[in-house]
């Protein structure tokens, strides 16, 4: 097994969730859906809780690949991918309705005697979801509700206006319309206890599930165990301590691996061997402590120096919380752009003579939840100094960092790095530089992403739906697979050859033209303009990619 199974492992959730928001089409008319429409979805949930049969609820609710298969048309992927839908899909509803069950054991509740009746609250908003082809298509969507509220009420009060005080509710997640009936995706949850039953660790790990499924923020009100992380980070900066910070923010290799192990033997059924793991972590954890040391370089080099200097710590806030991989356990939720505000009580001065009182924010690029507590699992940076502070080419290099952690892409106005590939048509080397004078559709994909076969498929109809192009624009997907010859063997067999298809090297995700360019996720495209400069950047299925061609090919003749 590569070590770059690992990385994949850890994104490809994450980034088929993104592809499908990505796709979506206009939001579903709900005024037909009635609670009637989900009366199956209701009574699933209390029969589980009822017979604690998790594998009749899974047979029950799970989709079939022959709900599928006519959703995954034929946009070149590899082969038939509707039974690793249906596994996922299985998976998570099996994780989750065991945590489910669990959960109610920890709070010895038993519902196998109780007077319930489950009533469907019909949701307010729909839209839908696209699984392959052209994204800008609507017609090819399919119907999509990313909630179903399931309340469990007596049957004295099931007549009742409202909910009762003791009523509970569960969430079923991203429900699927297929021709055989809603079925849901992403597993179920509790969602509400009645006041009296459910204790403070149970309502955190609760509030946590709900904002990591609606992809919401998360802040230090709504989980006060990001306040320790946040104090562990300012303690280091201001004691420069690397040790304190790598033993105190930082995510250790033991805990690291029992997450990788659970989530592997969940998403493969596979073992994780610890020699494997080390492989990919150890270099990772070096260049976590790295960023630590930037952050101290960069105060030396502005000469802030707050180890005196009073600090209280502001707002503490994750900006996206990503669903869990384990579907039912926040065991290994990440979040995005970790950012603790601060301010500072110091009658100190910088290099320049600015005062070194004032507002500083400190981010992370990623942090995980490990049991009780959030860990750092992503580089540190400087997000903010008080003005004054730095000078402008500081100011501009804490900018552009910014802007790289918050986007995942190099900014637009930037000239394109320089990098070296491999054409796959000849096997010779070759630079980005040499394509200078033409527009570039750089697109960094890779053959085991399944959310890349649909834009990569797409990049092959456009040459001849633009045959104006000619030779002023290079359609140039770069692929980050562990070696050409999987690249070859994948293009060979889908006649994927319309494109100047190049390999990045070795490496995987950290190839040189990779980690030149900042990708961590794929798909992700750049257009690079004739004069060498990135015009646009991000996901393919954000953007109109001939629109954008088009617009710079104009601007050309200018």
């Amino acid at each position: 097994m590569k070590v770059n199974f690992l990385l994949q492992l850890a994104c490809l959730s994450f980034f088929m969730l993104q592809i499908l928001r990505a796709q979506a089409a206009p939001p579903m008319d709900m005024d037909a859906v009635t609670a009637d429409d989900f009366s199956a979805q209701g009574n699933a949930v209390l029969d589980l809780l009822k017979t604690r049969d998790v594998g009749h609820f899974v047979a029950e609710m799970a989709p079939s690949a022959q709900d599928f298969r006519p959703l995954l048309n034929s946009n070149g992927a590899q082969g038939d991918q509707a039974p690793a839908y249906v596994n996922a899909a299985k998976r998570n509803l099996k994780e989750s309705a065991e945590a489910l069950l669990q959960t109610a054991d920890s709070l010895h509740l038993n519902f196998a005697d109780s007077n319930f009746v489950a009533n469907v609250i019909p949701p307010k908003h729909g839209g839908s979801i696209q699984f392959s082809g052209d994204p800008r298509d609507s017609s090819q969507g399919t119907p999509y509700i990313e909630k179903l509220e399931i309340v469990l009420t007596s049957k004295a009060n099931a007549n009742g206006a409202g909910l009762a005080d003791n009523d509970f509710k569960i969430a079923m997640r991203q429900l699927i319309k297929f021709s055989s009936g809603w079925k849901p995706d992403g597993g179920v949850q509790w969602a509400g206890f009645p006041a009296s039953i459910a204790n403070d660790k149970i309502r955190r790990e609760m509030t946590i599930m709900q904002f990591a499924n609606d992809y919401k923020a998360l802040t230090a009100q709504d989980d006060p165990a990001l306040l320790p992380l946040a104090n562990a980070v300012v303690h280091f900066i201001q004691g420069r301590d690397a040790h304190i910070y790598e033993q105190d923010a930082l995510a250790n290799e033991d805990e690291m691996f029992s997450v990788f192990q659970k989530q592997q033997m969940s998403a493969a059924n596979r073992k994780l061997k610890r020699g494997q793991f080390d492989a990919y972590w150890n270099p990772q954890q070096q260049r976590c402590m790295d960023a630590a040391h930037s952050v101290l370089q960069f105060m030396d080099d502005a000469g802030v120096d707050l180890k005196d200097a009073q600090i209280k710590v502001g707002d503490v806030s994750v900006k996206h919380i990503q669903p869990p991989m384990t579907a039912g356990s926040i065991e290994g939720l990440r979040g995005n752009q970790f950012k603790i505000q601060f301010r500072v009580q110091s009658g100190g001065k910088s290099k320049n003579g600015a005062s070194l009182a004032g507002d500083y924010v400190l981010a992370a690029d990623e942090i995980m939840c490990l049991g009780d507590d959030w860990k750092i699992t992503g580089n540190l940076r400087w997000d903010k100094m008080p003005d004054g502070i730095l000078d402008a080419d500081a100011r501009a290099k804490m900018q552009f960092e910014s802007y790289v952690a918050e986007h995942n892409t190099l900014p637009p106005g930037t000239m394109a790095p320089e990098i070296e590939f491999t054409r796959l048509d000849n096997g010779e080397k070759m630079k980005l530089s040499d394509l200078r004078g033409k527009v570039v559709v750089l697109d960094f994909w890779a053959t085991w992403c399944g959310p890349c076969q649909g834009p990569m498929a797409h990049l092959q109809t456009l040459p001849a739906q633009h045959p104006d192009w000619n030779n002023q624009v290079a359609i140039v997907p770069l692929s980050i697979d562990d070696t050409i010859q999987i690249l070859r063997n994948h293009i060979d067999k889908r006649g994927w050859t319309n494109t100047f298809n190049v390999w990045a090297g070795d490496g995987g995700w950290e190839s040189t033209p990779a980690k030149t360019f900042r990708v961590r996720g794929v798909p992700t495209t750049y257009i690079i303009d004739t004069q060498g400069k990135i015009v646009k950047a991000g996901h393919p299925a954000a953007m109109n990619i001939e629109d954008e061609v088009n617009g710079q090919l104009s601007l050309a003749k200018q």
